[in-house]
């Protein structure tokens, strides 16, 4: 399950160790640099997703360039940027230089690098054998849309510059302004100069229904979260810190949720999922920033490169080391400030909302004889089991099929019948919450337009007993009561 288990990347830093060291020995290096240097890093650009978090008129990019342009209507530089992003995907995708694989060719690439790893070979060699060039995943891309790129490491993404040559800057006139300036050399010069403040590249989660099971699969593909996990040989450590990592740093709010709907696309990025692939997508610089000083809170990387620095030996010895709990506990857990996170999402077909809430992980470690602090073990989550956000992914999990079972065969008039199989795939719980009194809501949504005219008010509305709403509460309850005790109401959001 990528990072929760990474034992092939154990494998590598221990046969790397020497060019490890190397990079975080040097002036402005640290271990995040190699990470991002040999890792193959993925790159999924959404012209929907962007159109939602990053074309927006109080952008401040947008902002600040319409300011400059005196516009008051910033619509001719949303609409520039709009077609641009949509040129760079389908430039990556008409373009000849770069390799398109399909998911069976990908497959065999990760089979080879897995054989390699299992055989304790030089897995070093053969990232750069089989991930050496950009590649174009053919079935999560699309002309205009989307595109989906594997590029030989995150160091190697020239997803900018292309961005700025493609640009069309003769949309904008070149007469010139009182200031001495034309539009469209404000505009060039603007660009060139803050395309940061347009947009960042963000790691991301991912949560896949494994085509091989009913098990949620998620992928947390972070370098610092990486780093940590390097440092924990015990896997449910592993696991607890992800958790906390995720939910404190903000990781967790942006996913992509691959359903049995989109078999290609969902099989493609299981295929990452599993073998550790770093994924990325394009995000808002603000978005991206206010996570980032979440992730620099835990200061893993700056402790953990420390670490190395002080103990050249730590990653040959990685796999029998158990050293590091207390760093972990020292400089991980206990340097998480206690703040909450504004929720972001899109709205295209594999790119979901997941509402998570944000708290605050707090650390009192004993004092040792010499007065450095001490810890044997890292703090319990206070966070109930199955948590909140457990239940939710086990619901929807099973909720398709749930529906599907409680309709009718055919020819029942007192409950929806299964024709299509359309309405059941568009039920989904948005988020859940819970009161003192223990009680469990449940808020969801299902495809209105055209099944809510069996619900009250609907032209449909008799017998009340085919009210959608009926059919999903009692759904989402008998999904929920094998799991927990609670009373569970559901409603329609």
């Amino acid at each position: 399950m990528a990072y929760y288990t990474p034992d092939w990347i154990r494998k590598l830093v221990k046969q790397d160790h020497e060019a490890i060291n190397a990079e975080v020995n040097k002036k402005g290096g640290d271990f995040r640099s190699y990470i991002d240097s040999v890792l193959p890093f993925t790159l999924y650009i959404d012209i929907a997703q962007i159109r939602k978090e990053i074309l927006q008129p109080q952008a401040p990019f947008i902002q600040e360039l319409a300011n400059q342009l005196g516009l008051k209507d910033p619509q001719q530089i949303i609409t520039e940027l709009d077609n641009t992003y949509q040129a760079v995907i389908n430039d990556f995708i008409n373009n000849k230089k770069l390799v398109t694989i399909t998911d069976q060719e990908l497959q065999q690439k990760f089979d080879n690098l897995n054989s390699v790893v299992a055989a304790e070979g030089n897995i070093r060699q053969v990232l750069k054998t089989e991930f050496s060039r950009t590649l174009i995943v053919s079935n999560l891309s699309q002309l205009n849309k989307r595109v989906l790129i594997i590029y030989p490491s995150f160091k190697t993404i020239r997803f900018g510059e292309r961005f700025k040559e493609l640009f069309n800057y003769d949309s904008f006139s070149s007469e010139l302004l009182d200031s001495g300036d034309s539009p469209r050399s404000l505009v060039k010069n603007f660009l060139a100069g803050n395309f940061g403040k347009l947009q960042n590249i963000g790691h991301i989660e991912v949560d896949i229904l494994s085509s091989k099971s009913r098990e949620v699969k998620r992928g947390l593909v972070t370098p610092r979260l990486l780093q940590a996990l390097l440092s924990l040989p015990d896997k449910n450590q592993a696991q607890r810190v992800t958790r906390d990592f995720s939910q404190q740093t903000g990781q967790a709010q942006t996913r992509l949720v691959i359903r049995k709907l989109f078999t290609k696309n969902k099989l493609v990025l299981e295929m990452l999922v599993e073998n550790a692939f770093l994924i990325g997508k394009v995000e808002a610089q603000q978005a991206n920033a206010l996570k980032s000083g979440f992730e620099r809170a835990y200061q893993i990387g700056k402790n953990f490169t420390q670490f190395l620095q002080k103990n050249a030996k730590y990653l040959p010895d990685l796999e029998t080391s158990k050293s590091l709990n207390q760093y972990v506990a020292d400089s991980v857990l206990s340097a998480m400030k206690g703040k909450r996170v504004e929720s972001y999402s899109s709205n295209t077909n594999i790119v979901e909302k997941t509402n998570i809430s944000i708290k605050t992980v707090k650390v009192k470690l004993p004092k040792s004889p010499s007065g450095t602090s001490t810890l044997s073990k890292l703090p319990k989550s206070t966070t109930s089991e199955p948590s909140l956000f457990n239940l939710q992914s086990l619901i929807n999990a099973q909720l398709v099929e749930k529906v599907k079972e409680n309709m009718g065969n055919g020819d029942r008039r007192d409950i929806l019948n299964l024709r299509t199989g359309r309405f059941a795939e568009s039920v989904k719980v948005e988020r859940l919450s819970i009161s003192r009194e223990g009680m469990i809501t449940a808020f969801y949504t299902y495809m209105r337009n055209p099944y809510g005219t069996f619900s009250e008010g609907g032209r449909q509305e008799y017998p009340r007993s085919r009210d959608p709403k009926l059919l999903i509460a009692k759904s989402i309850r008998e999904i929920a009561q094998t799991k927990v005790q609670n009373r569970l109401r559901a409603v329609l959001v």
